[in-house]
């Protein structure tokens, strides 16, 4: 029975490679702001992805291919870095704060995408992680004069979605004995930013059912990371990269039903 157990949870595994694998969308071609500010806050979260994968890498996993997920997603997210960057100081021009912004975002990206190329270390991802900590902020500033008619809300879901991938690139970091010594106080600030980014999302008076019910799911897929924090038990890092897949999937399907009602 148990080797039956594992065989299957192995083949799901398989199969989910085939739908959780990073994927980098290319530029929206005559995308309306909305769009293009979607993007954006899309860039935000997906450093997370392809940090996450660095660490899967650097484990020795094979888990989703994050080699091949890597090489594919670097120069396709550099290329949509440029092609953001080039329309929000084009469209902000009045904004040189705005611009500003873009520009260090951009050198921080230059910077991190050679260690995300090269062969991971600990020492790498942990610069990672405070090359994104400084760069996703920038990435916000930079769009921000733009953002007019609701488009806040597609920020605060990027934040919620960025939640479960924070606390998975943590948890993967310390089982891989990187040294993090204020691990426990960051990982609280992510859980209880991850609520109060929630209650703000489910008071908005654009939710209908859908959006609800989606946010619904999305809290309760947060109680397992929740529970991996406060557990004993050593979690494998290939549920918990899935689980924080499984939860960006919810969240694009929140940002995609506000798109609707953006538009």
């Amino acid at each position: 029975m148990k080797r039956l157990r594992l065989l299957l949870f192995t083949c799901l595994l398989i199969v989910g490679n085939l739908v959780h694998a990073l994927e980098v969308e290319p530029f929206p071609k005559n995308g309306s702001l909305t769009d293009i500010f979607n993007t954006n806050c899309l860039q935000m979260t997906q450093s997370q992805q392809m940090l996450k994968a660095y660490i899967m890498k650097g484990l020795g996993s094979n888990f989703d291919d994050p080699s091949g997920s890597l090489e594919r997603a670097i120069p396709a997210y550099d290329l949509r870095f440029t092609l953001i960057r080039k329309f929000f100081q084009e469209r902000l021009k009045d904004h040189p704060e705005a611009i500003a912004a873009f520009d260090k975002a951009q050198n921080i990206w230059d910077e991190s995408k050679i260690i995300l190329q090269d062969t991971p270390s600990k020492e790498g991802a942990l610069k990672l992680k405070a090359n994104f900590s400084q760069m996703i902020p920038l990435l916000l500033q930079g769009s921000k004069p733009a953002a007019e008619g609701g488009l806040e809300l597609l920020s605060l879901t990027g934040k919620l979605c960025r939640g479960p991938m924070k606390i998975s690139i943590d948890y993967l970091l310390k089982l891989w004995g990187a040294k993090m010594p204020d691990y426990e106080a960051d990982v609280q600030t992510i859980i209880d930013d991850f609520h109060a980014n929630l209650k703000e999302l489910q008071a908005n008076k654009l939710n209908t059912p859908r959006t609800q019910d989606l946010l619904g799911q999305a809290r309760k897929g947060f109680l397992f990371f929740e529970m991996m924090y406060n557990s004993k038990t050593r979690f494998i890092p290939n549920l918990l990269s899935r689980k924080a897949d499984d939860n960006f999937k919810i969240i694009r399907s929140i940002k995609a039903e506000y798109k609707k009602q953006l538009q």
